[in-house]
């Protein structure tokens, strides 16, 4: 049914009134507010024939609404990503307005609550593929039911270390007067899903390079204990290296002008530089020295199904 049906007219003024009774609203612009001293009533018997209305009324009556669809424009004081106006968008989604009618909500707050919520809704989808992929890729490279699960572990704590840091300088605002930047009391949404698709994958690679020449020196000597000391010799430099000119590119994004990019790059820089000294140097050994021979076992049916790879390139 159309928007002027006399049952329409009545809920949208009920509707309307409910939201004028909200405090963190301050004005509500609809079809049946145009005059706050007008009755329900008033506004049946004006809508009733709304050809006999003025035309200042007529071209208001358009612009705010058509057939079936009528605009409620709610004025709000609150900041657009602060919590509260984030939980007066899930308020006004929670009311029932009566009638035929069916809110549909907009706006800059309303669509950052669902592009939020749409991008955490496919994301720990995303984070089980990525760690199922990244465990079998593991599995068939090294034989082991250990070592993928220790590789997934130690990435996971580089880059939880950086989501810590970036709330502490950027969302609460430490160090904005070395970096620059005007503390934005949040982390913008898109920023933690980037920064692990970055990260994941190259800490996956230190890991390899690690791994690699450990499982090299193992195939030779037997010993796990010497082949994780002959594997940290021969892959330190290379990690080293790589990582070194990941921070140095990464670092640059940090004088840029937008609070975003700086995010990014600070973030991306600090934890490869805690993946490759804290978890790669210290973590990742000392966890395969006190592992012993159990860092190589898999099942018998495992390691048949399994070609050994052999000598890594």
């Amino acid at each position: 049914t159309g928007i002027f049906q006399p049952s329409n007219i009545s809920a949208l003024y009920d509707f309307t009134r409910k939201l004028g009774e909200d405090n963190r609203i301050t004005r509500v612009d609809s079809i049946v507010t145009v005059d706050p001293q007008m009755t329900k009533e008033q506004y049946l018997a004006i809508y009733s024939q709304p050809e006999l209305m003025p035309p200042q009324s007529r071209e208001l009556l358009n612009q705010l609404a058509r057939d079936k669809t009528t605009l409620v424009r709610v004025v709000t004081p609150l900041s657009v990503n602060s919590d509260e106006a984030k939980r007066l968008v899930q308020d006004i989604r929670r009311l029932d307005p009566k009638g035929d009618l069916k809110v549909q909500l907009t706006g800059a707050t309303a669509d950052l609550v669902d592009a939020v919520d749409m991008l955490y809704t496919d994301f720990p989808r995303a984070l089980v593929f990525i760690m199922f992929t990244t465990y079998i890729a593991l599995l068939v490279l090294f034989r082991s039911l250990i070592l993928p699960l220790k590789a997934i572990l130690m990435n996971i704590l580089s880059i939880t270390a950086s989501y810590g840091a970036l709330v502490f300088i950027f969302q609460e605002g430490n160090l904005s007067q070395v970096l620059r930047f005007d503390a934005m009391g949040y982390t913008e949404a898109s920023v933690p899903i980037l920064m692990f698709c970055i990260l994941f994958g190259l800490s996956m690679d230190y890991e390899v390079f690690l791994l690699s020449r450990v499982k090299e020196a193992y195939q030779a000597t037997g010993d796990n204990t010497t082949s994780v000391a002959q594997g940290l010799q021969r892959s330190g430099g290379v990690i080293t290296s790589a990582a070194l000119i990941l921070v140095l590119v990464a670092s640059g994004f940090t004088t840029g002008e937008i609070v975003i990019i700086k995010e990014v790059g600070f973030g991306v820089a600090l934890a490869i530089l805690i993946d490759a000294t804290i978890v790669r140097a210290l973590l990742v050994p000392a966890f395969m020295r006190i592992m012993g021979d159990l860092n190589w076992w898999a099942p018998r049916f495992i390691k048949r199904l399994i070609p050994d790879i052999g000598r890594l390139p």
